[in-house]
């Protein structure tokens, strides 16, 4: 369910001329997904997909930029990542083409496996049915040291509603990472490739910019890398009991928050005349 006042917050900004961007490390859906998924859960129908920043598009914008003689990806994750990439000439084997086949992959399999000499990236993003399969197929293709290795996020965890942890997208990628002996490229949050691209690409200019988000590791972080101020909500992984932890820690390096407030809807005048 939504934030309270969030859509407030989001809908109040944008009427004071503010632009709002999405950025999110999850890669299930594409920008245009992306866009139908918040007007919907947000009930502001003119959001647009131009504003929505899903790792997925950032993997294809890289993709496009720094590897453009790629034509074919194998791909781990999400129809997100697919669609982005197929909407830069890049084909997929892979990703949701693969749900629902056998886990098992035994040793005559790794011995007879088609590699397809066309693929020339392996981008790996959240898979909620990922296997040992899949890190085989991906380790074969990753042994060409020519072949470009993508991770549209290294996140170990998120958070569910109930508080519980969920396995995120960093555990598939440090999966592949240590059977293939190669360093995954991150491009998703707290990346300065995304900084690069949300400056050069979409004009934003970050050290005008105000960076919210619910991640010490990755959105206070990636304000950290790149220039921006930072707001940390503490209604999603980071909670109040882990600030004072930060706080008591003292002299670790880690990046703090610019500002820290309860969640995004706080930003919103009708939560405070609520009050």
């Amino acid at each position: 369910s939504p934030i309270p006042h969030a859509a407030d917050a989001v809908s109040e900004l944008l009427d004071l001329g503010k632009r709002v961007l999405f950025v999110t490390n999850s890669s299930g859906r594409s920008r245009s997904s992306m866009r139908d998924k918040l007007a919907e859960t947000l009930g502001l129908p003119g959001l647009t997909a131009e504003q929505m920043v899903p790792s997925c598009f950032a993997a294809a914008t890289y993709m496009r930029a720094h590897h453009p003689g790629v034509r074919k990806a194998y791909v781990i994750g999400g129809g997100g990542i697919a669609d982005e990439l197929s909407a830069v000439g890049v084909s997929c084997l892979g990703g949701a083409d693969e749900s629902g086949l056998s886990a098992d992959f035994s040793e005559s399999d790794i011995e007879s496996y088609d590699v397809d000499p066309s693929v020339g990236a392996v981008v790996v993003g959240m898979d909620s049915g990922f296997t040992y399969a899949k890190i085989a197929k991906a380790a074969l293709y990753l042994r060409d040291p020519k072949v470009v290795f993508i991770a549209t996020n290294k996140d170990a965890f998120d958070v569910m509603p109930s508080g519980r942890p969920q396995p995120a997208g960093g555990v598939m990628a440090a999966a592949i990472e240590h059977a293939s002996g190669r360093v995954a490229t991150l491009v998703g949050k707290p990346s300065k490739i995304l900084g690069d691209m949300l400056e050069s690409g979409l004009g934003v200019d970050l050290s005008a910019s105000l960076f919210v988000g619910d991640r010490m590791d990755t959105d206070i972080e990636f304000g950290y890398n790149n220039g921006c101020d930072t707001c940390l909500v503490l209604s999603g992984c980071t909670t109040g009991n882990d600030v004072n932890g930060f706080a008591a820690e003292g002299g670790t390096g880690r990046p703090l928050p610019t500002i820290i407030i309860p969640s995004l809807g706080h930003f919103s005048t009708k939560f405070s005349s609520n009050l």
